[in-house]
């Protein structure tokens, strides 16, 4: 229920009948007020006259201070959880199996790190090291864009105080996860099984393929030209790196996995390499050793590496081996190559990667054992308690930070909201979708634009019917950012995979945004879930917990279950499709979700924020009578539940 709307609700206002959704009709219906003459504007309730100028500079500073310190938990948020479940996310990425088990993946390692950049970017590092086959990485993709929501949808239950505030701040929210849900549940079956028929890829893979063919020629390898360039970053680090400073690289390395080891068909034991048994061929062709040598491979064996011996070696390609570089430039100096320690014969086995005889306890020590934190005031807490103490005070500053936002923002622009929201109801959705979309591309973070743009819809000054498209332009323009790591791997499978990231987000976009009865659907839903929401204050947690945390844990767990057992697998899957059509059944055909919120609390819920919208658009007139108000709720999107 409130995915069926009332096709008889047109507005029958001129200004009405140029809105192109039911809110805007709503908003834009009370623009004949906007002009006040002299004496009615003397009359105007104080809160609505114009502000002095040193008000106005005041309250910007306000909005300013208040948003920096926004962002700046922002960031913690982000860090936080990137150091308490960062060594788990980059361990997802080793064992996928099957698209299912890719797409909550996804899910789940953008939960955890905060970031569907820095997901993207790890899925596309794998497929240019080929690592991951583009085929793989796709479901991944899609969980990942699911999974960025979540940050925007935690930051509307600061707005829990007000029962209004909180219905429309959720659903500007829960917009966005509906969209990228819908989007998924379109475009991933057709993925799997047009992939099943032909067995390679689906429309999305060949569709991208053919792209990244003609686009990739002969090239060297491309730096990041925007590394380290995010405006949002720049200006909170200096603040969110005293408090703490992650190592991004080992969760690359833990996703990119351990390298293997090879053993050594023959070993230099006069350069200090020890015997391997009968394998050891003690030739007089063996590269003649000088003390030095001896000296320099017994001390770098000996310095805490595990004492390795020559009989194995590890082949370590390209991408793993910028990301040792990163995590410890003394440890790797540190390592020992295989030159003149075996035969040529087994390096030559590593083609273009590199071969090193101490790369396994190198990896032990720095990836596996080593510590994601490495600076800031939390540093000597370790991992666990240093990412529990910045996310407890990322939440601090979140909360203190976004109250005083709503505070400042009301106080500067309660006086001229209609003329705000009246300005922001007349844009163009497709300009507000280039405008969210290089938002984005500027602070190269979707959820930095969408939690920032969330109170606004809390608040009454950016209705839904605009927060719709901007999240949609966020969408896009994030994908900027796994374009920029292909350009930085620079291979065929890496522009492929960002491809198919961009590619992905464009056809959601073509299939829910343009005709309005499509468009309604995710709204329709993002409004039920707000008016849920402003009646039950637990819903916005269960929300969170069931959608990003049990459903892609359960679902994974079943993946697993299908790799140890078929039989158990199937079982498992009809009961829960069981439980799930039975719940189904009992709440749309039996009416069990009338008996969580009747029709009547309903319709109240949707008139008392008809009432407040109309209030904040400057528009008196109320509903004067119960069956008034009841020709409102028949009008409004969801009225025919």
């Amino acid at each position: 229920p409130g995915l069926l709307f009332d096709e008889n609700s047109e507005p029958q206002t001129v200004e009405g009948a140029m809105a192109s959704s039911p809110d805007e009709a709503q908003v834009v219906s009370a623009v004949g007020a906007a002009e006040q003459s002299p004496a009615e504007a003397e009359k105007a309730k104080p809160e609505e006259r114009p502000r002095a100028w040193w008000m106005v500079v005041v309250g910007i500073i306000g909005v300013l201070a208040c948003l920096y310190i926004f962002l700046v938990g922002l960031q913690l948020l982000g860090d936080g959880f990137q150091c308490l479940g960062g060594k788990g996310a980059g361990g997802m990425f080793e064992a996928i199996s099957n698209p299912i088990a890719g797409l909550m993946t996804g899910i789940l390692a953008t939960v955890l790190v905060q970031s569907s950049s820095t997901s993207t970017s790890i899925v596309v590092g794998l497929v240019g090291a080929h690592q991951m086959s583009v085929k793989t990485g796709i479901p991944i993709i899609m969980g990942a864009n699911i999974g960025t929501s979540v940050t925007n949808t935690l930051v509307s239950m600061g707005q829990s105080g007000d029962r209004i505030t909180l219905q429309r701040s959720f659903a500007g929210a829960t917009v966005h996860d509906m969209f990228n849900i819908l989007t998924v549940l379109c475009l991933l079956p057709l993925e799997i099984i047009a992939g099943a028929i032909q067995g390679g890829g689906g429309p999305l893979y060949w569709m991208t393929k053919v792209i990244a063919d003609a686009a990739m020629g002969k090239g060297s390898k491309k730096d990041d030209p925007l590394k380290g360039k995010s405006p949002t970053k720049i200006i909170t680090s200096p603040l969110t790196k005293a408090v703490i400073v992650n190592n991004k690289h080992v969760i690359n390395a833990l996703a990119l996995g351990a390298p293997a080891a090879m053993s050594a068909t023959w070993v230099n034991a006069t350069a200090g390499c020890g015997p391997i048994g009968r394998r050891l061929m003690a030739s007089s062709e063996k590269p003649e050793s000088t003390s030095a040598s001896r000296a320099l491979l017994s001390r770098r064996l000996s310095d805490g590496l595990g004492g390795m011996d020559c009989s194995r070696y590890f082949c370590v390609g390209k991408e793993l081996e910028g990301n040792f570089k990163k995590i410890s430039k003394s440890g790797f100096k540190k390592l020992t190559t295989c030159g003149g320690y075996i035969a040529e014969v087994d390096i030559e086995v590593c083609g273009e990667d590199r071969c090193f005889l101490d790369a396994g306890a190198y990896y032990t020590r720095y990836v596996e054992q080593g510590r994601i934190i490495k600076g800031g005031f939390v540093e000597g807490a370790g991992d666990m308690g240093g990412g529990a103490i910045a996310l407890v005070l990322s939440l601090i500053l979140l909360c203190g930070g976004l109250v005083g936002l709503c505070k400042v923002l009301s106080f500067l622009f309660m006086g001229g909201a209609k003329r705000a929201i009246v300005a922001a109801t007349r844009t163009n959705d497709y300009v507000a979708m280039l405008v969210g979309c290089l938002m984005t591309v500027v602070v190269q973070s979707s959820s930095v634009v969408t939690s920032v743009l969330t109170p606004l819809c809390g608040i009454g000054l950016l209705p839904l019917a605009k927060m719709f498209p901007l999240s949609l332009g966020a969408n896009v323009g994030t994908t900027a950012t796994a374009l920029i790591a292909a350009l930085s791997a620079f291979t065929h499978d890496a522009v492929h995979i960002a491809l198919c990231h961009f590619v992905f987000n464009l056809e959601g976009i073509l299939i829910w945004f343009p005709a309005p009865v499509m468009r309604r659907v995710p709204m329709g839903a993002a409004q039920l879930l707000g008016l849920y929401a402003a009646h039950f204050r637990l819903v916005p947690v269960i929300y969170v917990v069931v959608v990003f945390v049990i459903v892609p844990g359960v679902l994974l767990g079943v993946s697993a279950l299908f790799e140890a057992s078929v039989a158990g697998g199937v079982v498992v899957s009809l009961l829960l499709l069981g439980g799930v059509a039975a719940f189904e059944f009992w709440w749309l055909r039996l009416g069990g979700c009338y008996r969580l919120l009747s029709e009547e609390a309903r319709a109240e819920g949707r008139r008392a924020l008809q009432e407040a919208d109309r209030e904040l658009a400057g528009d008196a007139e109320a509903p004067k009578d119960r069956g008034e108000a009841r020709e409102l709720d028949a009008s409004a999107p969801g009225g025919s539940e």
